[in-house]
């Protein structure tokens, strides 16, 4: 905990535009799959029942496509970013584990390579968190302001 907490104020003393640049183009990646999974429901579904979760299926995929709709949005904002992003690492995860590579994996648009990039760039951003133009940071900004000019603090 302590890491990441100076990862989080070397963020906000240098303000890294391209970190948060990543997390924007991160987030809107997962919602983008998102939308394509709920426009290909079928191929998902066969997915989940190739990977023998035959009772939840469609259970799952319903709750794959909007996790990762709503968890997308928010990790582009920044709003609640550590949040959403373990929301997604289980589902990252079980791809990555759980479904084999259907495809040469050093093919450029390789299932099971994107599946392990963007694992891996959601780790990079639950250790960094949100970043310096995000909701999150200035949520904690407006609330350090406030106590700093509160009476009853002095």
């Amino acid at each position: 905990m302590e890491f990441t907490k100076n990862v989080e104020k070397w963020h906000h003393k240098h303000h890294v535009v391209l970190y948060d640049y990543g997390r924007i183009a991160l987030g809107c990646f997962l919602v983008f799959k998102g939308i394509s999974f709920l426009f290909n429901m079928t191929a998902l579904e066969q997915i989940l029942l190739d990977s023998k979760f035959y009772s939840m299926a469609t259970f799952m995929a319903y709750a794959v496509v909007f996790l990762h709709i709503v968890g997308g949005a928010m990790i582009t904002v920044g709003w609640h970013t550590r949040s959403a992003i373990l929301v997604q690492i289980p589902i990252l995860l079980c791809a990555v584990l759980f479904f084999t590579p259907t495809h040469d994996l050093f093919s450029l648009y390789s299932p099971f390579a994107v599946a392990l990039y963007t694992l891996l760039f959601l780790i990079f951003y639950f250790v960094g968190g949100a970043g310096y133009y995000s909701f999150d940071h200035n949520r904690a900004y407006r609330y350090r302001k406030t106590k700093k000019s509160d009476p009853q603090n002095i």
